[in-house]
């Protein structure tokens, strides 16, 4: 966990001189000044909404398993998502898993399983959100043949796993036979894995079922593109309808690389990276990246304390239990 820890700061280091490297730090705070933050009232409890959307999303995927409330749920969320910003190694849907498990008396393997079906989701949602926006706006050609690309890859993914869930002892030989000459440990891991994605697949029980979880994902990712662009007319940039679909897709696979707790430097870099596409200034840019990060980070973290100290869960308990 040290390791990972520090190796997540020095990547966050990096990332932020790469974001701070040509900002006028005069223009920043001017940027800052010249801001409505009135506008961060209304994004702040839209991005609390996607919170609450994504326990009843969860909701939807246990229900096969057990009948869990909203606000049971909802804790949970709040709880894992504070984790990914205070701890390392995004342990947080870990956390999450822990926290509905200990308090609804559920698998903690099998709730972390769903939580891997919702990651897929939002990769899928948020990648169908890129490719209708490469096929009908302008971009340059790699961008489209990148988004396009992606987008098919992603579905080779899903069906992936389709196949893995209906033919699955056919599927986990073929891994073992492969693997383990190579490595047993290896094997032993992969073979582990595999049958917690089975896990979280097996939940999906029916069509009705499977269009309400889509349903919620749109809905999620819809309403985080908004809270982005009300951030947007607060900082007063006109940018394109299609601005604020994009960047939430570039931030959230950028995230996704390794660094410190929060997102430190990467959130930052890939939020100027993006925004440079439109030509707004670097010092423009970190400037809203601060407050976009603040208002979400803030009030999630505060939250999440909040539910932690509410179920009595100790996160030096969860972290022993994790590692």
């Amino acid at each position: 966990m040290k390791i990972k820890f520090f190796l997540g700061i020095a990547i966050s280091l990096v990332f932020l001189y790469l974001a701070l490297r040509n900002v006028s730090y005069g223009n920043l705070v001017i940027s800052l000044q010249k801001a409505n933050y009135l506008y961060l009232i209304p994004a702040i409890l839209l991005g609390l909404l996607t919170m609450w959307l994504r326990a009843i999303r969860w909701r939807y995927l246990l229900e096969p398993i057990k009948r869990v409330k909203n606000h049971s749920l909802f804790s949970a969320v709040m709880i894992g998502f504070m984790a990914n910003n205070v701890l390392p190694a995004r342990i947080g849907e870990f956390v999450r898993a822990y926290a509905i498990g200990r308090k609804e008396n559920l698998s903690k393997s099998l709730s972390f399983a769903t939580i891997v079906v919702e990651r897929i989701l939002d990769g899928f949602t948020l990648l169908t959100f890129l490719l209708v926006i490469v096929i009908f706006f302008p971009l340059p050609g790699w961008l489209k043949k990148a988004g396009i690309s992606a987008f098919v890859f992603y579905l080779l993914i899903i069906a992936f796993f389709v196949l893995l869930k209906k033919y699955k002892e056919n599927m986990l030989k073929f891994f073992r036979c492969l693997l383990s000459p190579f490595s047993k440990r290896l094997s032993h891991k992969t073979d582990e894995l595999l049958i917690s994605f089975i896990a979280g697949f097996d939940v999906l029980k029916g069509k009705k079922q499977i269009a309400l979880i889509l349903f919620y994902s749109f809905s999620i990712w819809t309403i985080y593109a908004v809270l982005t662009l009300l951030v947007f007319v607060s900082f007063n940039f006109n940018l394109p309808i299609y601005a604020p679909f994009l960047l939430i897709v570039i931030l959230t696979f950028g995230v996704m690389i390794p660094s410190s707790p929060g997102f430190i430097g990467t959130y930052q870099f890939f939020c100027v990276t993006g925004l440079a596409f439109w030509g707004i200034k670097e010092s423009d840019a970190l400037g809203f990246s601060l407050v976009y990060h603040a208002s979400q980070y803030v009030p999630v973290t505060s939250l999440g304390l909040f539910y932690l100290w509410k179920d009595n869960i100790s996160l030096k308990e969860i972290q022993s239990e994790e590692i």
